[in-house]
């Protein structure tokens, strides 16, 4: 059982790693995610069944998550919310119950180094990956639109104009340049280098932004003068990226386009500003987002939120900011539970003997819990694997015979 059990773990978090949203392999409406989760559950069970028993503190977490999405689910029903649109807000969170099965499967120090060489590989893997198809397309060896019409139709990937595109599971790009520089390895920099490239070139703010925060944390904790220092330089290229993201990625799009006008007379002759995609939408999209919330809270909503189910008009369903959200459709209860995670992770963060390991953890989650603040990760499977797989090897880490 033991063998099932690792092989199962192994498959389920390198699915998750290189599988974006889950939807890459699928049978009909079953994703090879769904079964690998279902099966994970019934794992659980058996070990249950068996006398096995989880932490105190586990227990609380799951209890306190089942309260609040059952009152997200309740209010959802009273208010009549579309039964489609419940499930599909609650259908991502149920992955929280994988919690159980992680701290069963994860024992030991060996099983945490495996888990840190996986994500460095499914990382560089992802920017191999990412390489070939940028040269397959701008070599012409295939054409864009054969290309485009094929990755579009998965749903799971978005494109910068014809230049480059973003993929869901490219987060894991993120994840594996910080645990690269963390713990090390065989030709590090070489490593950090390729995905600091592929990072850069997925033209995703988000992802440079919650890097830059995360250091600027990470830098900040450390006390030292020059550290604090590194910090405050992380903290300013974040401002950059907010105050000025958008100006830089117009202008390169201008330049890009200007130079291939003069490869082509037939081209238009002013340079577009959107040949990287149109931030302008994006940005107007957010604060629309916001502007609706505003509007449609009540003191009711705040506190516990208008449920599962009912969003806005401009998103139906999920919002991009992962916060904006919960605070919608669960409140301040909602995030409270949210803030409770946190606290629990960086206490067993603070528990934890100082290695590598142990900062490479923690501040993936951090990574996840900043990166939700302009795109949805933390409350989906992609943002919930890292936060409790780090959540529990902080735990192993924590224990004297490791």
């Amino acid at each position: 059982m033991k063998r099932f059990t690792t092989g199962l773990f192994f498959l389920l978090i390198t699915e998750i790693a290189l599988g974006g949203g889950g939807r890459l392999i699928a049978f009909g409406p079953v994703s090879l995610r769904m079964i690998l989760f279902t099966l994970a559950l019934l794992v659980s069970v058996f070990y249950f069944v068996s006398g096995k028993k989880i932490p105190k503190d586990y227990i609380y977490l799951l209890i306190f998550f089942s309260i609040v999405s059952l009152v997200g689910i309740l209010i959802g029903i009273s208010s009549r919310a579309n039964p489609s649109l419940l499930w599909e807000d609650i259908k991502p969170l149920l992955y929280f119950l994988i919690l159980p099965f992680f701290y069963f499967t994860i024992t030991d120090l060996k099983s945490l180094e495996q888990i840190s060489l996986v994500l460095k590989v499914t990382g560089i893997l992802l920017a191999l990956a990412f390489f070939v198809v940028l040269l397959l397309i701008h070599l012409h060896i295939v054409p864009f639109l054969s290309i485009y019409k094929v990755f579009l139709a998965t749903g799971e990937f978005f494109f910068r104009g014809e230049l480059t595109f973003t993929y869901k599971g490219f987060l894991f790009l993120c994840i594996s340049f910080l645990f690269f520089h963390f713990t090390g390895g065989q030709y590090k920099f070489l490593f950090m280098t390729l995905l600091l490239i592929a990072i850069l070139l997925t033209v995703t703010r988000g992802f440079w932004l919650a890097m830059l925060g995360t250091y600027s944390v990470y830098y900040f904790t450390k006390g030292d003068w020059n550290f604090r220092m590194k910090a405050v330089l992380f903290a300013s290229l974040a401002a950059g990226v907010i105050s000025l993201g958008q100006f830089m990625i117009a202008k390169t799009s201008e330049t890009i386009d200007q130079l291939k006008s003069e490869n082509s007379p037939s081209k238009a002759s002013l340079p577009r500003k959107t040949l990287l995609g149109d931030r302008s939408y994006s940005d107007d999209g957010r604060f629309q987002q916001i502007r609706e919330v505003t509007v449609e809270a009540t003191a009711f909503s705040v506190l516990v939120g208008h449920g599962f189910g009912n969003g806005i008009t401009a998103r139906p369903v999920h919002m991009e900011i992962s916060y904006l959200e919960i605070i919608h459709k669960q409140g301040i209860l909602g995030l409270a539970f949210w803030v409770y995670l946190f606290w629990l992770l960086f206490k067993k963060y603070r528990s934890a003997p100082q290695n590598g390991l142990r900062d490479a953890f923690f501040f993936s989650s951090l990574f996840i819990f900043l990166q939700s603040l302009t795109n949805q990760y933390m409350n989906n499977p992609i943002g919930l694997s890292v936060i409790l797989l780090s959540m529990v090897c902080l735990d192993v880490l924590q224990n004297p015979n490791n």
